[in-house]
């Protein structure tokens, strides 16, 4: 539903256009130029018009009916000399109402001053005091208003200085100027007290308030300062400039204070009051110099107010040299006063950019990034998230106590159309994010994108490096696992071949010198002897053999993998089962990879309890051996893993007497 604008401002505002309008008319009417009626229409207006858009939306602010009152009271100042002029000096009689009017002229200034200079400041944005305390201010100031009324509405003389017959119709006796004369006297401290107090609160309020307030009177400071500028230029540039300035600068002033009551975010501010600032301070501080030089040393060495060459270069030269150390003076202090506690959008930039080069740790980078942004923005958290190519992500929240959920304000962070992350913002309450802070967080988005992508590969690199590390010491272990175990198989076959076969031999030694000698004496003993001894031999030989098929069988170097390991099988004390694939069974594969499977089942099957299977085949470029009904292989177990594992493959044992493993291979020949 549409607001609706009350009667009552409807006709303060009629009535104050009237007023415009009438004393256009009576200036021209007097003989006075074009300039007042332009400056007057034109500028004044926008009192009541921005004091109607106020009222229409926050009938309740006192702001608006401030802002119309004001209007009003403007327009009533500038006509009432006027119309008194007309009525009593130039064409008496000819409009009623010319002493009232003449009246009116004397004291309509004092209202001005207390709406203007009292009742706006401490009454900004929201139209309360800031607490009850603040009532003495404003007693203050209406008592200074009722004392300035009456020294001036009941005092005898002149009521202008632009007409000066235009004397006051309503005076006391005689005996009472005096006292009314001291009333302006009794006025000041009071007026002294307003206008401290009203500077006061603006202040008070600026350091109580939160980020909606600050913005508000933000935009209040940014009108007062353009406000003073025709003032300044005052009586120092033509008049022609001087009623530029008004013109320009003066509507600025209820309109910055109608935006920031009714949309204070409407446009960014704080760029403008910061150049405001500081362009402001600068001039000042140039105008010091130059004064205080030219005319104030001048005076001393008796120049006087001729002009002095040598004192005009030492100004400009004092100007040259301090004017940089107090630009950033200035631009810190308009930083601060602007921006509070966080940094300028540029300090953030160049800050992050900083922060950021040479930086390509996750655990340094995330951190900052995240604290660059909540400091930036006034945020209350940031949090800054890293997403990695395999679909895993990384997140630091700043601070770190901040808790890492409710994040309103997410911007995604990409690289070349690759989204790589996130920043996230936790808003401060009651301060919101402005449309500046926003472009602010999508710059250092934009610029977050190349340091995340950087970041990720290290962090890729550095996760591969481990991987590559860590596989490295597991293959340096296993060969050093590789290598005790050929030690220890060697030396066992050393054992078992001085346990038996040369133990064995040693005899057979032995009883051939034994023989020697009973040829000398019985032939008959000697060949029986002989008899026996070659049985023994041939023993000794098969046990030999035997030993030499457990190093690598003849019969896996001759037929392949599955005739070995059938022949195997037979030997056992439960002869096993093996199932030979087609795709194995009459193909020969690289002799390592056969003896790898060879001996890896034949362990399997030593000591088996049950019947036990094997299962062989060749899929996938790979060849795979299952055994089923294994025996324990217990610390066996690592070595056949080592043994698989150097070869690129694997082995595992899944539950008890399951044993599964595969070797990359690729056939060879048919067995021929």
């Amino acid at each position: 539903m549409r607001s609706r604008i009350p009667i009552p401002a409807l006709l303060i505002a009629g009535l104050t256009l009237a007023e415009a309008l009438g004393g256009v008319a009576i200036s021209r009417a007097l003989g006075g130029g074009f300039g007042f009626g332009a400056v007057g229409v034109i500028t004044f207006l926008a009192f009541p018009a921005m004091g109607l858009l106020v009222v229409r939306q926050q009938p309740k602010n006192p702001i608006g009916w401030l802002l119309l009152g004001i209007g009003l009271n403007v327009y009533l100042m500038f006509s009432a000399e006027d119309y008194a002029a007309f009525a009593v000096l130039r064409h008496p009689g000819a409009l009623p109402a010319g002493e009232a009017a003449t009246w009116i002229a004397g004291w309509i200034w004092i209202p001005f001053a207390v709406m203007v200079i009292l009742l706006l400041p401490m009454l900004f944005p929201n139209g309360r005091l800031l607490s009850g305390r603040w009532r003495i201010v404003l007693l203050s100031g209406f008592l200074f208003g009722l004392l300035a009324f009456v020294g001036n509405a009941f005092r005898s003389g002149s009521v202008s200085s632009n007409y000066p017959g235009l004397d006051n119709p309503l005076t006391l006796p005689s005996g009472w100027q005096p006292i009314l004369a001291n009333l302006v006297n009794v006025a000041l401290p009071f007026a002294f007290v307003a206008i401290a107090g009203s500077i006061a609160s603006v202040v008070v309020r600026y350091r109580r308030a939160d980020g909606l307030q600050r913005r508000q009177l933000r935009w209040f400071l940014l009108a007062v300062v353009l406000a003073m500028v025709p003032f300044v230029l005052q009586g120092n540039v033509p008049g022609t400039y001087a009623m530029l300035a008004v013109t320009l600068f003066i509507p600025l002033l209820p309109i910055s204070i109608a935006i920031a009551v009714l949309r204070y975010r409407l446009y960014d501010i704080d760029v403008v009051i910061n150049r405001a600032l500081v362009f402001g301070a600068l001039a000042a501080f140039i105008t010091a110099v130059y004064v205080a030089i030219v005319v104030g040393v001048g005076r001393v060495i008796g120049t006087g107010n001729r002009p002095n060459l040598a004192l005009s270069i030492l100004a400009t030269a004092v100007v040259a040299v301090a004017f940089q150390p107090v630009r950033e003076w200035v631009q810190r202090f308009a930083n601060r006063l602007v921006y509070g506690k966080r940094a300028s959008p540029y300090e953030v930039m160049a800050g992050f950019a900083d922060r950021m080069a040479g930086t390509l740790s996750v655990d340094d980078v995330l951190p900052k990034m995240a604290e660059a942004a909540a400091r930036g923005v006034g945020a209350q958290a940031a949090r800054v998230t890293l997403r990695f190519a395999d679909g895993g992500d990384r997140s630091t929240v700043w601070p770190s106590d901040a808790g890492d959920t409710l994040f309103g304000q997410i911007l995604p962070v990409s690289y070349r159309d690759e989204l790589i992350g996130e920043i996230a913002v936790r808003e401060s309450p009651g301060q919101p994010i402005t449309p500046g802070e926003g472009r602010l967080l999508a710059d250092l988005a934009a610029q977050a994108g190349l340091v995340l992508h950087n970041v990720r590969l290290t962090a890729e690199l550095q996760a591969r490096l481990a991987d590559l590390s860590t596989q490295s010491a597991e293959l340096r272990a296993s060969r050093q696992r590789i290598v005790t175990a050929q030690e220890t198989e060697r030396r066992r076959l050393g054992s078992e071949i001085r346990a038996g076969v040369q133990r064995e031999l040693e005899a057979t030694s032995s009883q051939l010198d034994d023989v020697e000698h009973l040829l000398r004496h019985d032939a008959t003993a000697a060949a029986a002897r002989l008899e026996a001894l070659t049985g023994e031999t041939q023993q000794t030989l098969d046990t030999l053999r035997e030993l030499a098929r457990g190093i690598f069988p003849p019969l896996l170097a001759d037929r392949g993998i599955g005739p070995a390991l059938e022949a195997q099988a037979r030997k056992t004390a439960i002869p096993a089962s093996i199932q030979v694939d087609s795709s194995v069974a009459g193909v020969r594969f690289d002799p390592g990879v056969e003896a790898a499977v060879y001996f890896c089942c034949v362990e399997a099957l030593r000591g088996a309890a049950t019947l036990a299977t094997v299962h062989l085949s060749a899929q996938d470029g790979a060849l795979t051996f299952t055994v089923v009904g294994a025996a324990a292989l217990d610390g066996r177990l690592q070595g056949l893993r080592d043994r698989v594992e150097a070869l690129g493959g694997g082995l595992e044992a899944h539950g008890s007497g399951h044993l599964k493993g595969w070797i990359p291979a690729r056939a060879l020949a048919g067995v021929g």
